[in-house]
């Protein structure tokens, strides 16, 4: 008689009952995935007449199935809809995770609740779109302001109506403040080196007309924001063909002095693409490549990784992509504390890749992951792992009356 069988069932039942402890423990753990134990016969002879000699733990499988996705409203946390792990940087070195609860730390890297940092592909020089590939860094977020820029190139289509006739420029010399003396006006708005935005009024009165070429005459004034006249002037004359095509007329606005003393304001305007016909009159387009100065006024994900930051003028900036890392065996992985795992060389290296890309699930901001664990079935598990120890311990109490008898024959 041996008490080894009896004691191995014992411990593999007390394995499984650990292992679906923790997996109760963990069912409102972020991104985490429930592990089952594996278990396997022992057998000391190769007689099919000789009993076993009980049971062994083989292994302990994890489960990656994905966990329910739910929404949290915060822009930084981000959940992986598919394959993959976040990257991150801790003291420890690489790890991976499926936890996307982010924040911004004290230097404005991007990094998990305990601080990890989340490692990604740098953005490109222009920082106008993500990149997928290169050298992994942590993403960091510039806290600094937009410096202003002043608008030096302004676009501007536009429709002039045929059928507006021209004006007699003797009988009513152009004045703002005279809408006889002009056919059609728009506005835009336009930025001084400093960054304060002004209002530019564009006047356009047809001289010439009922023959070829058709000409009109455009006039500007800059006012601020509470109507006062800054300075003003005579803009290029256009010429259209008897297509309705324009020939010429781009210009230049110059005003030397400004009230708030910013730099002296040039803008090279261009009417190409504006057209004569019998429509009425419209503006298609206005280009402008000034701005005023923004401050971050928040922090994006994209489904594709890129992390962007929006300004309080409306400019965007890129500040990297997140990178997603997986496995050939993602059972090979270590589970560690933290709601991380680490490689090993059952799961094999990492293959990094921004979301989306080769197999790799897109992630989705503003919510995440919650655990894997059916609490149900863990506890119908829990049930059948207690009978099993409670049925060992029994075989055990067998046994042990078993040698009291021997011991009392003899």
């Amino acid at each position: 008689m041996s008490l080894s069988t009896e004691l191995s069932g014992v411990h593999a039942a007390q394995t499984d009952i650990d292992t679906i402890g923790n997996n109760i423990s963990n069912v409102n753990t972020t991104g985490f995935k429930n592990s089952s134990a594996d278990f396997s016969a022992l057998y000391g002879s190769a007689v099919p007449t000789a009993p076993g000699q009980g049971v062994a733990t083989q292994s302990l499988a994890q489960s990656f199935t994905e966990g329910t996705i739910s929404l949290t409203g915060n822009p930084l946390d981000v959940a992986i809809n598919g394959n993959g792990f976040f990257q991150v940087q801790n003291g420890s070195g690489t790890a991976y995770s499926r936890d996307g609860s982010l924040h911004l730390d004290n230097n404005g890297h991007l990094a998990t609740t305990t601080g990890a940092l989340v490692m990604g592909f740098s953005a490109p020089a222009s920082g106008s779109a993500g990149a997928s590939s290169g050298a992994l860094q942590p993403i960091q977020i510039a806290q600094a302001d937009i410096a202003p820029a002043a608008t030096s190139a302004l676009t501007m289509d536009v429709n002039l109506p045929a059928n507006d006739g021209p004006i007699d420029s003797t009988a009513n010399p152009f004045s703002p403040s005279n809408p006889k003396s002009y056919n059609e006006s728009t506005t835009t708005t336009v930025y001084d080196s400093l960054g304060t935005s002004r209002t530019l009024t564009t006047f356009f009165t047809q001289v010439s007309g009922s023959g070829s070429p058709d000409q009109w005459q455009t006039n500007w004034e800059l006012s601020d924001t509470s109507g006062s006249v800054i300075a003003s002037g005579a803009g290029p004359t256009l010429t259209f063909n008897s297509s309705g095509e324009l020939v010429s007329g781009n210009g230049t606005i110059t005003v030397n002095s400004l009230p708030n003393g910013a730099a002296p304001l040039s803008i090279a305007e261009n009417f190409t693409g504006s057209t004569l016909s019998g429509l009425s009159f419209g503006v298609s387009s206005v280009t402008n490549n000034g701005s005023g100065g923004g401050q971050l006024a928040g922090v994006q994900i994209a489904t594709n990784g890129v992390v962007s930051g929006q300004y309080s003028n409306g400019a965007t900036r890129v500040f990297g992509t997140i990178a997603l890392a997986n496995f050939v065996d993602p059972q090979g992985l270590i589970p560690i504390s933290d709601n991380l795992w680490t490689a090993s060389a059952a799961s094999g290296p990492a293959a990094t890749g921004a979301p989306g890309t080769a197999g790799l699930g897109q992630l989705e901001s503003g919510a995440l992951e919650g655990s894997n664990v059916d609490l149900s079935s863990q506890l119908v598990n829990l049930i059948v792992a207690q009978q099993a120890y409670q049925a060992n311990v029994q075989s055990i109490n067998v046994e042990q009356q078993n040698f009291q008898r021997l011991v009392t024959i003899q």
